[in-house]
Formats: structure tokens, sequence, C-alpha cells
């Protein structure tokens, strides 16, 4: 054999041996769980809900969790497993589908026989979608890690900024006697500390002025109601048939009295509650499901001291609702859900948003 054909072999023979030697880095470190759960010794940052989510919920060691879209990123699940003796991870996937969702509780479930207990968000503005939507808006999604194909993890063990960027500081704050463990999950994807986010009337209402009469009211047509009828049943219903030993603790979000003025304004207010009314009685049908709703609780949503826009509160108020959920308050029942209704719809339908409009609206509060 020639020089040159040896010299060829040695260099293709060298550089996979260096592939494989930077590959097996990433594949013992193993920074998004996708092999095996945490070593001791180093310390995890939770920082990337797609990529890491998976993982977390094939490899960690829970019996309840708590998933949703960023309305349950400010969960503690250390309340959660006070309040109900349980053992908990937190798997939020910031504007994330109901399928989204739905399809990693099923993982949950395929990978821990263990799990009894899901308290997830019904993202109130969610109820019409497709029952197949996925968020394609997002970026790219990470779906090596979420299939069984071991052929594109190549996307992952040979991804040299999950190498320089996470894996290799990871060993060299090990070597320099950072201690080890993992970011909490009443922190992780937490954004009540992000310097940016404020609360009150005018984090809220922006440079609002008024609310405007609706040029038309949006009817609840068969189409719309085709469309919550798949989304719910496949996306929340099925699954909670089909595992009666699971106890799902769903609510529907408790957005602010604000996002009804814009509905109103739009004319959709109403076809939102006829959409609910819909949604609640499918729900209705598992005796597994916990279904609560807290949009009647009045003193909560037009206090926009709680808000940071339209839609997400503080995290007090998702301190409140684990306490809620825990005593069963605002549950909804075959036998309470068409009063609450009547309720909601009383009061969203009649209330003068104009009177959001005053000059507190220029206060901006922040909580602590």
């Amino acid at each position: 054999m020639s020089n040159s054909k040896k010299w060829v072999i040695t260099t293709i023979a060298l550089g996979l041996a260096i592939l494989i030697a930077l590959s097996a880095v990433i594949v013992t470190v193993d920074p998004y769980f996708h092999y095996h759960k945490p070593l001791e010794g180093l310390y995890y940052e939770l920082n990337n809900e797609r990529s890491q989510n998976d993982g977390i919920i094939k490899h960690f060691d829970y019996d309840a969790m708590i998933i949703g879209t960023s309305m349950a990123e400010n969960f503690k699940t250390s309340e959660l497993d006070e309040l109900f003796g349980v053992n908990s991870i937190k798997v939020p996937f910031a504007g994330g589908t109901y399928k989204e969702l739905n399809d990693n509780i099923a993982t949950a479930i395929q990978y821990n026989p263990d799990l009894k207990m899901v308290v997830r968000p019904l993202d109130y503005a969610y109820l019409m979608d497709e029952a197949d939507r996925i968020r394609d808006d997002l970026g790219s999604y990470p779906d090596y890690l979420y299939d069984n194909n071991p052929f594109n993890d190549v996307n992952y063990i040979f991804n040299k900024e999950i190498l320089f960027s996470i894996c290799l500081p990871m060993l060299e704050d090990a070597s320099a006697g950072t201690q080890a463990g993992i970011t909490s999950f009443d922190e992780y994807a937490n954004w009540m500390n992000d310097a940016d986010t404020e609360f009150g009337a005018q984090a809220v209402l922006g440079d609002r002025t008024e609310y405007k009469e609706p040029e038309e009211i949006q009817p609840f047509v068969d189409e719309i109601k085709q469309l919550v009828h798949d989304n719910i049943t496949q996306n929340v219903v099925e699954l909670a048939q089909a595992n009666p030993d699971v106890q799902f603790y769903y609510y529907l979000t408790p957005y602010s009295i604000a996002w009804w003025g814009s509905q109103t304004e739009l004319g959709t207010a109403e076809r939102w509650i006829d959409a609910e009314e819909y949604a609640i009685e499918l729900m209705l049908q598992c005796d597994n499901i916990h279904l609560f709703s807290f949009n009647t609780e009045f003193d909560l949503v037009t206090d926009l001291d709680n808000y940071s826009d339209e839609c997400h509160h503080g995290d007090w108020i998702n301190s409140q609702i684990l306490g809620w959920l825990y005593a069963g308050t605002d549950q909804l029942t075959l036998e309470n859900y068409q009063e609450y209704i009547s309720v909601e719809r009383e009061f969203y339908t009649t209330y003068d948003y104009d009177t959001l409009i005053t000059p507190t609206s220029l206060n901006i509060s922040s909580r602590d």
C-alpha cells in the first residue's frame, strides 16, 4: 500500500475516532436527557423546553406532572407535592397546542407506569383549534429527540453547539467544584423574574382608549362546533378514557377581563362561551377528568394587577389555582356546569368594558 493511501486511511480513521470521542461526550453528559437521567457530579440547567422535556418525561422519576403552555410555566412543583403528597415534574411547552400537550402526556403514561396525576391548564384561546394543529411558527422542532429513530440522533450527538456551549462547560464546572444538581422545577421556565415583566392596567391595556361595539356577532356554527369536538375528543377525552387509573386535573385558563373586552369588541365573546360549554360537556363524560374553571372568580379576572397582558397572570395566581384544585373550588360537574355557564355569560356579555379605560391605566405594578 502506497504512503499516500496509508495517509488517507489514517486521516479518515483519526477523523472518525475524534468524531466518536466527541459524540461520546454528548451521549455521556446528555444535557437533553435523551438517553438517561442526570448524572451525579454534574449540574444540569433546565432552559430548553422542547429539547429537554421529552427526556425529562421519559427518564425522570415522578408520579405526577404539570404540563401546559406559558400559562403553566409559573407553577411550583414543590407546592403541588406538598398539597397532594406526590413527586412531580413540570414540563411546560410555551405556545403548545392541545395536540402537542396531549402527545407528551401520552408519552409520560407510556414510559412511566407510576404516573397517577396530571395537572394541565386548557388554554381557552385554543378551544376551537384544529385537532392536529402544531405550532410551526416557534422555530425548528427537534423531532429527532422525540422519535425512536436512532439514525437521526446524529443531529444531537454531532451537534457542535451542544458540545462546546453546553457539555464542555458542564465538565469544566464540575472540575472546578461547582455543586452538582439540576435547576429546580419551581424555577424551570418561570418567567416571573424576567426584567421586562410588568403587571397592571397599562401593561395589559397598552394604548387602548376605548372598546368599540362589534360590527357583527360571530355565531357558534356547526363547523366551529365540529372543531371543538375533534380537538377535545382527540386531545383531552380519549387519553383519559384509555387510562382510568390516572387522575387528570384540568382547568380552563382564567384570562383577564381585558381579554373578554377584546372578544366582545370582535363579536366573538358569546361564541367562546358556547364553545366552552360544549367542551365542558365532552370532558365531563370522564370520571377521571377533574375539570375546573375560574372564569367566575371575578375578583381575580377584573384585577388587572394580576396580569402582565390580557391572558398571562402572575405566579401568585398559579399558587392559588393549586390550592383551589386541592380544595375542589370551582370544580365543574354535570349538576352545576349549566349554572356556571349562565353566570359567566351574564357577566361577560353585560360588563361595561370602557370602565377599564381610566387614569389608573397609566400605572404599572410589579410583584416580588
